[in-house]
């Protein structure tokens, strides 16, 4: 999951500045903005949780 939003990621970003130099409608820019946000917003979710079930892994093994 990490890999393909982190793909999403490069290829919104590589869309939005070919279009911003390309000079195309600002409304095809906003699309690319808008995809690189939320594939940015997936990957900090992803870290944020990957995080937290490290810290019960070791809540759970402290536990026992």
């Amino acid at each position: 999951m990490t890999y393909w939003a982190l793909v999403v990621l490069v290829l919104a970003f590589a869309g939005a500045t070919f279009n911003i130099i390309k000079g195309t409608p600002m409304e095809l820019v906003l699309h690319d903005i808008v995809m690189f946000l939320i594939s940015l917003g997936m990957l900090i979710r992803i870290r944020y949780m990957t995080k937290k079930g490290d810290k019960e892994k070791l809540e759970k093994q402290l536990s026992e």
